[in-house]
């Protein structure tokens, strides 16, 4: 074939036959991984395994070139698989699944893989990818894209920075009372319609439950008069949420006037609240039936115009009683950016208390891309950027012999110029890798290692003393699940020791961070241990040990350094369940895994910017795959 006569040409024969027995995995198939997917294939890798969670949308196709109309609601990786496997000469494998999901990847499935690529859309992912390569010593080539701005970052365990070895930018936060009574900016107004009020009343189980709060949450507030608004405020939207499953369009009029009245008029009882502000101005009676009578017409508005009062009333009207038509067959309804009823509700929703509190009004465009964390992704760009992932895997792999890779620190990075912040003169940087953060949690504080236990009704006791024996640590120690954020034994708490890891709930995929505060002469300690739990069931017998730990070599370090890493996939998982990953969320602590500390509430807006102090593409966190703006 001519295309293997050119690959052979480029990397040589030899060179050729291991790209040919090459396992890589590509982590993502929207935006980069489609081109990503097709640059593998064109390159001759031998098996490419493909993993991606999502289904298509119809906001997909613009730039995911391998999938088209007829694929709508399909899964990407299977419908990838189909599009490319006319021409590819390597076998592929597709996942439809989440990636972080141990059961269905455990870390023994990620070992069969010489080079995985990471093309995905949110942080959580990405440091969960980029912890299992570090576990694994596996190559990694992390990548992302914001409009025409991208970059590229091979990841070596233990020899470069890793993709938490530099700070990712965090998001804005708003105190709650902003965003339910004081707001000042047009977001404030998006996060309350989208997170708020919709979910409120048409989810089927509420993002709150305001009955069980106390007063050590987080409001924002001391006055005790604005907590005791909002808390009654969140209980009277449980009643609009019965007239919703209802049904009844005749009291569609009486869900206006509790939000944008009745609210408004306790709002302005609180004198405490505007001497520094402007107070708000309710709708009118007058108005309410004004568009009462204009919601019965056949709307048809310009989504990319700002509509005036009148008909954002009206039309909130109108779209509220298709979504209680809607109810009755649904039961539960999600907010979808690509939903148009539900995006109008949410669009007039927060106009309209826009107008209330004298804040701009925003088109439905508009606030469409905020409501659905909507950046700029171009096609172009995601195509370059997949190119330079592909193209630098020959140097990861050391397969160009003309280049070759005598250190991983002869491996280079690639950034546009926006992102990197070095040169103006050209649109692609490319600084060679740094060594690994000596601060990073993930790479350097720990020393990582995979236990394999073949019988989990062991002791805890029993386990601790293995980890002992193996490394050598004092009978000072402490045992940590990461996994549930707990403590299960130290030296003052040993109530479970006798207990097994299945009673003290310890599975496949749970990580335990191992530690002891024994110091030596020279005032230093053991580097802790972050182990990652797998349960082999089926390799036990006669011969066989309960418990297989890894070879690893313990160091000493300043004790200031042993502390456990935080629990960054937690924490995301926490923010997914109410506002998912989108520009503004409600972020709740799990009740559910953390029960002592109850609801801890902020708002977040999710902050585009490039951190400017930090110019080698430090701003990984901010690329977004999976975005776009749809334009008429």
């Amino acid at each position: 074939m001519p295309r293997e006569t050119n690959i052979v040409k480029i990397v040589g024969q030899e060179s050729y036959d291991k790209l040919r027995s090459t396992k890589c995995l590509l982590v993502g198939a929207g935006g980069i991984g489609s081109e990503l997917l097709k640059d593998l294939i064109l390159m001759e890798f031998g098996e490419i395994h493909i993993v991606d969670l999502d289904t298509i949308d119809l906001s997909n196709l613009n730039r995911q070139f391998l999938f088209r109309q007829r694929d709508i609601k399909q899964p990407k990786s299977t419908t990838a698989v189909k599009a490319v496997q006319h021409f590819s000469n390597s076998k592929l494998v597709p996942y439809q699944g989440n990636i972080m999901d141990t059961n269905e990847f455990p870390l023994h499935w990620f070992h069969q893989f010489d080079i995985i690529f990471n093309a995905l859309d949110n942080l959580s992912a990405r440091r969960y990818v980029n912890k299992m390569s570090q576990f694994l010593q596996t190559p990694l080539l992390e990548s992302g894209t914001s409009g025409f701005d991208g970059y590229i970052q091979p990841i070596i365990p233990g020899k470069t920075e890793c993709f938490d070895c530099t700070k990712k930018e965090t998001p804005k936060t708003f105190p709650v009372c902003t965003i339910r009574s004081t707001p000042s900016q047009p977001i404030h107004c998006i996060v309350w319609a989208k997170n708020f009020l919709f979910n409120q009343i048409f989810s089927a189980e509420s993002t709150s439950n305001e009955e069980e709060e106390d007063g050590t949450k987080e409001w924002g507030t001391d006055d005790v008069e604005e907590i005791k608004r909002i808390k009654q405020e969140t209980n009277e939207l449980h009643e609009l949420q019965k007239i919703i499953t209802f049904g009844d369009k005749s009291r569609i009029p009486e869900i206006v006037e509790k939000l944008f009245i009745h609210d408004i008029e306790k709002l302005l009882l609180i004198e405490n609240l505007w001497k520094t502000r402007t107070k708000p101005t309710p709708l009118t009676k007058t108005q309410l039936d004004a568009s009462m009578n204009e919601s019965k017409k056949d709307l048809h508005l310009n989504n990319n115009s700002v509509w005036n009062i009148n008909e954002q009333l009206s039309m909130f009207l109108s779209i509220t009683g298709k979504l209680m038509e809607r109810m009755k067959k649904e039961h539960t309804i999600e907010f979808d950016k690509d939903d148009q009823d539900t995006l109008e509700f949410v669009a007039t929703a927060a106009n309209i208390r826009s107008h209330i509190f004298d804040i701009p009004l925003q088109s439905v465009f508009d606030i469409k891309q905020i409501a659905g964390n909507i950046i700029p992704a171009i096609a172009t760009t995601n195509a370059i950027i997949a190119g330079l992932s592909a193209l630098v895997s020959l140097r990861v792999l050391n397969l160009l012999k003309y280049a070759p890779v005598k250190t991983p620190l002869d491996l280079n990075m690639a950034m546009t110029a926006k992102a990197s912040n070095l040169s103006q003169d050209r649109y692609i940087s490319n600084p060679t890798l740094a060594r690994p953060n000596c601060e990073c949690a993930v790479c350097t504080k720990v020393t990582r290692g995979v236990v394999i236990v073949s019988d989990p009704t062991i002791t805890l006791k029993e386990f601790i003393a293995e980890l002992r024996s193996k490394y050598g640590f004092s009978e000072d120690i402490s045992l940590l699940d990461l996994s549930e954020q707990r403590l299960l034994v130290d030296y003052d708490f040993d109530d479970m020791v006798d207990r097994s890891l299945d009673d003290v709930n310890l599975k496949n995929g749970s990580l335990l961070f191992f530690c002891d505060e024994e110091e030596n002469d020279a005032g230093m300690c053991r580097k802790p241990l972050e182990l990652y739990l797998e349960l082999r069931n089926e390799i036990s017998g006669q011969n066989i040990p309960k418990i297989i730990l890894p070879e690893l070599d313990i160091t000493w370090i300043k004790p200031s350094s042993a502390e456990p890493e935080e629990n960054e996939a937690e924490r995301e998982t926490s923010k997914e369940k109410v506002g998912g990953n989108d520009g503004a969320v409600i972020i709740l602590d799990d009740d559910e895994a953390q029960p002592s500390t109850g609801t801890k509430r902020s708002i977040s807006e999710l902050d585009n910017g490039f951190e400017s102090d930090n110019k080698k593409a430090k701003v990984a966190g901010q690329f977004d795959d999976n975005a776009i703006i749809e334009l008429d």
